[in-house]
Formats: C-alpha cells, structure tokens, sequence
C-alpha cells in the first residue's frame, strides 16, 4: 500500500511483541520502512541486528540496497555476493518465492 509511515508503526508494534516474529523477517522490513523514509541512522541499527540472525534473501537485498543508499557500495556488493551465494541452496519449495530476490541481487 506503500504507506511506509503506517508501516513503520505496524512493524514497532509487532516487533516490540514478538522480536522473532516470523524468522525475524518484521524487523527486517522495519529496517527497510526506515531507510526508505530517510530514517537511515535508525533503519542501520535495526539492519545491524537483524542481519546478525536472519539470513532470508528479502532483508539481504533489503541490506544491500540501504548500503547503496548510505554510499558504501563496496560494502552493498559484499551482500548481494552473499545473497548471490545462498541461491544454490535454497530449497525447491522456496525457490520459486526467492527467486526474485536474487535476481534482483544479480544487478549489482
């Protein structure tokens, strides 16, 4: 619905209850509602935890392209390498909900 703002009070409240809440994909997507919203100190703490535990192909990409925004290019190949890595072994049952992702990944 692209209203990140709504958004980013959904995900607080979710993540504030539950900050696992599904494989920690919600404090992901908070992550990339506050780097989208300009909110880029917040959004790279947020990132900084969540990438130490999730390893799902949407907040990888999700990373990188904040890294790209924040400038450090480098750093956001890195994690599209990273991304690029995981898609040999992601399960068959996954692979048609990841695909995007890595394709996305494969433009850095």
């Amino acid at each position: 619905m692209n209203d990140l703002l709504a958004a980013i009070a959904d995900l607080e409240h979710v993540v504030a209850a539950d900050r696992k809440f599904d494989y920690h994909r919600a404090a992901g997507l908070l992550a990339n509602a506050h780097a989208q919203t300009g909110q880029l100190e917040r959004a790279g703490q947020l990132f900084a935890e969540v990438t130490q535990i999730s390893t799902t192909p949407e907040t990888l990409y999700n990373y990188a392209s904040f890294l790209k925004t924040a400038n450090q290019r480098e750093e956001s190949r890195e994690w599209a390498e990273k991304l690029l890595a995981k898609e040999a072994n992601v399960a068959t049952v996954h692979a048609e909900r990841e695909r995007a992702w890595f394709a996305k990944a494969r433009r850095y």
